[in-house]
């Protein structure tokens, strides 16, 4: 695999790996390896240019010139012999590994740290909140411990769309002045949101972190808002990971829980209840659906936690992939049978990981309601 030039000068060319037959030394080795670390493609780059042809390592720009992997499946299978000790050596056969697995695609990296950036805008100002995920290496099937780019979209969807964010104040503090209609329950004291299906919890995240600027309150408002991230037992450890790492860039005070929510193990919508107590004003889910059972399961947990109010909402963004074209068409129908009507709804083009450059893809955004309030 050869590598293009960058359009920008880079800092450093690297035309040259270090061959084990000169016995090269162990920094040598290691920062050679370094500067051939392979992060996931941005999603930000509209441009569609692959960000392979360049590493970055501590903000430099490294072009590297040639095939590496020869080279790194030359020192895995070096005995490393001259290197001074056992430590050493499986220093640079696990650091040489990693670098392997980083160009065999994203299934087969190793855990990654990544940073995403939402846009927040109030009344009075404008700026980008910094959320931080740690994604662990694929174990099995759990496709959960992968951020996926509609979970991206959606975060900066909430973060500057103001359809989006009319339909979020909307939940969570009743109808605009001049808008019309009336609350089903009080929307005084705290104020909830539920994720379904919350992944790496980027979406939820970026709601929560910019919930002031879309109610423009101020961040010592007195109000809570807890926004509570749910996914399956496996998912749910990486997930509190994420919450934890972000807790000094939500503000006060805005909560954050995680919890399990199994959409088969749910309260149906004729669950007697205390009261409305237990439902959300607000629901929101990116890319929840990857199996045909999903539409029905997905559309189900919607009907049963939804809080019923004409002011309720539910925000889902979906990939628009040719392989699951009929689990959305399901979900449509099953949400319209179910009593929900589509409010606002839109397309967008979005990135995820799959390919060299990054898949390009189409991803479907939509705001639910009640039919009936």
């Amino acid at each position: 695999m050869t590598r293009k030039e960058s359009e920008e000068a880079p800092d450093e060319v690297l035309d040259d790996f270090p061959h084990p037959s000169t016995r090269p030394t162990f920094n040598t080795l290691l920062t050679t390896l370094g500067l051939l670390a392979i992060r996931p493609p941005s999603w930000d780059d509209t441009s569609g240019a692959s960000t392979s042809s360049t590493t970055d390592l501590s903000q430099k720009k490294v072009q590297i010139i040639g095939n590496p992997t020869p080279w790194l499946t030359s020192l895995v299978s070096s005995s490393l012999k001259w290197l001074p000790t056992d430590e050493s050596r499986e220093i640079i056969w696990e650091t040489a590994s990693i670098r392997l697995s980083e160009r065999c695609g994203r299934a087969a990296m190793p855990s990654l740290d990544r940073s995403f950036r939402i846009p927040s805008f109030s009344l009075s100002s404008s700026n980008e909140l910094e959320i931080k995920i740690h994604e662990p290496t694929w174990d099995g099937d759990n496709l959960g411990l992968k951020t996926w780019g509609a979970a991206y979209a959606l975060g900066k969807r909430i973060g500057r769309d103001e359809v989006m964010r009319k339909g979020i104040r909307i939940a969570l503090s009743g109808p605009e002045p001049g808008g019309g209609g009336s609350s089903g329950t009080s929307k005084g004291g705290d104020k909830r949101v539920l994720e379904l299906g919350a992944g790496t919890g980027l979406a939820g995240l970026a709601l929560a972190g910019t919930v002031n600027s879309i109610l423009d309150r101020m961040n010592d408002s007195t109000d809570n808002i807890h926004v509570h991230l749910t996914d399956l037992p496996e998912i749910v450890p990486n997930l509190q990971r994420n919450v934890e790492l972000n807790n000094t860039s939500i503000p006060s005070p805005i909560t954050v829980t995680t919890g399990v929510l199994d959409w088969r193990l749910q309260p149906s919508a004729n669950t007697e209840r205390e009261g409305e107590e237990s439902r959300y004003p607000l629901i929101i889910a990116a890319d929840p659906l990857y199996s045909p059972e999903h539409p029905t399961l997905l559309s189900t947990v919607v009907e049963g936690w939804l809080e019923r109010s004409n002011t309720a909402r539910f925000i889902v963004e979906l990939p628009l992939r040719k392989l699951f074209g009929g689990e959305v068409s399901d979900f449509r129908n099953l949400m319209a049978e179910k009593g929900f009507s589509v409010l606002e709804e839109g397309e967008e083009n979005a990135r995820d990981d799959w390919g060299e450059s990054g898949e390009s893809m189409t991803c479907w955004w939509a705001i639910y309601g009640w039919i009936d309030g």
